[in-house]
C-alpha cells in the first residue's frame, strides 16, 4: 500500500493454477456461488480449455480484488458479487455487487495474465480505509480455501426460469408480484433444506420491494443467501434479477439479453424450523454481521461462523 494525496493506494495480487479449478468448475453450486451471470455467459461460449483458462483468470481476478477491498471472499463479500466483465476491446472491467459495492472504490482495474496452466491477476486502486481489513482465516485460524466455498453454498441458493404466458396476471401481459414470491418461497425451503434437512415454515416476508415489471418471455434469476440463524429461525436474503428480456416490439419472438441483469425484486423471509431441529445455545453465542435488510438479532443468535451456514 502507498499513500497518496486522494488515498491509500492498494495493490491485490493473486496466481493460480487451472488444476485447482477443473473440479470445482464442474459442480453448479460452485458456478452459482463464484461467478456473476455475464462472467458464465462468456464462458460458456467457448470450449473446454479456453472455459477452464477463462473461468480460472476470473477467479484469480476476484481474489485480487479482495485484497484490495481489505477483505476476503467468503468473509464479508460473495465471489458473485466481483463481477469480472468485457469491455468491448476485450480487457477486463470490474463492477461490484452487494456487499462488494459497499466496501469497494469508485474504480478498480484489473489486469489478467495466462501462461500454461497458471494464471496471474492484478488489482489496482486508490481507496480510504474505513477501518482495519476484515480476517482472511477460518474460526480455526487458518487461511480461507477454495475447499471452504462448501460450506457457502449451503447457506445459498439460485434459481433460473423463463415467465410463461400462463403467468401474467394483468393487463398488459405484467406478471403479479406474488408470481416472485413463491420463487423466493422456493429458495428459503432449499436453504433449510441444506442447513437443517427440514422444509421448515415460512413464517414472514418483510422490506418487499418490487423494482421492475416482469412478463411473459422474461428470464428471472432470483438468488438466496443466509444471513442469520437462531435457535429456530433463519433470515435470508432474497434477489431477482431480470436477465433476458422479452421484446414484442421487434417481433413476435424476439428477445435481449440484458447486458446488466435488472433487479426486479428484494425481500427479506424469516422461515421457523420445527424444535426438533433446534441449535443449542452456547454461552459464547453472540448476534452476528447482519445483511443489509435483516431484523436486529435476537440474544440468543448464533453466530453463523460457527455453524454450517457462513455470510456469504
Amino acid at each position: 500500500m502507498t499513500d497518496t494525496a486522494a488515498g491509500t493506494l492498494r495493490i491485490g495480487v493473486d496466481v493460480l493454477d487451472s488444476a485447482e479449478l477443473r473440479r470445482l468448475l464442474t459442480r453448479p453450486w460452485f458456478l452459482r456461488l463464484s461467478y456473476a451471470p455475464e462472467e458464465i455467459g462468456l464462458a460458456d461460449r467457448m470450449g473446454g480449455e479456453r472455459r477452464l483458462e477463462f473461468l480460472t483468470g476470473r477467479f484469480a481476478a476476484k481474489e485480487a480484488v479482495v485484497k484490495v477491498l481489505g477483505t476476503g471472499l467468503l468473509r464479508g463479500v460473495a465471489p458473485r458479487d466481483i463481477c469480472v466483465d468485457r469491455a468491448a476491446g476485450g480487457a477486463p472491467v470490474v463492477t461490484l455487487r452487494g456487499r462488494a459495492a459497499a466496501l469497494g472504490p469508485a474504480a478498480i482495474e484489473v489486469s489478467i495474465t495466462h501462461k500454461q496452466n497458471v494464471v496471474a491477476a492484478v488489482a489496482l486502486a486508490v481507496v480510504t480505509p474505513a477501518g482495519p481489513p476484515a480476517r482472511t482465516l477460518r474460526e480455526d485460524g487458518a487461511p480461507m480455501s477454495l475447499a471452504d466455498t462448501h460450506q457457502e453454498a449451503e447457506a445459498s441458493a439460485f434459481l433460473r426460469v423463463r415467465i410463461g404466458q400462463e403467468d401474467a396476471h394483468y393487463g398488459g401481459g405484467l406478471v403479479d408480484g406474488a408470481h416472485i414470491l413463491r420463487l423466493f418461497g422456493d429458495l428459503v425451503t432449499e436453504i433449510t433444506a441444506r442447513t437443517d434437512q427440514d422444509e421448515g415454515l415460512l413464517a414472514e416476508y418483510s422490506g418487499v420491494r418490487f423494482l421492475a415489471p416482469v412478463r411473459p418471455g422474461d428470464y428471472i434469476e432470483a438468488r438466496a443467501r443466509l444471513v442469520r440463524a437462531t435457535r429456530l429461525r433463519r433470515v435470508v436474503e432474497l434477489e431477482a434479477h431480470k436477465v433476458i428480456e422479452a421484446s414484442p416490439a421487434q417481433g413476435a419472438s424476439a428477445v435481449q439479453v440484458l447486458a446488466t441483469p435488472r433487479l426486479v425484486c428484494t425481500a427479506t423471509a424469516t422461515t421457523v424450523i420445527p424444535m426438533a431441529r433446534a441449535r443449542p445455545a452456547t454461552a459464547t453465542d453472540v448476534p452476528p454481521t447482519a445483511g443489509r435488510n435483516a431484523p436486529q438479532a435476537a440474544a440468543r443468535d448464533v453466530p453463523l461462523s460457527s455453524t454450517t451456514a457462513k455470510e456469504s
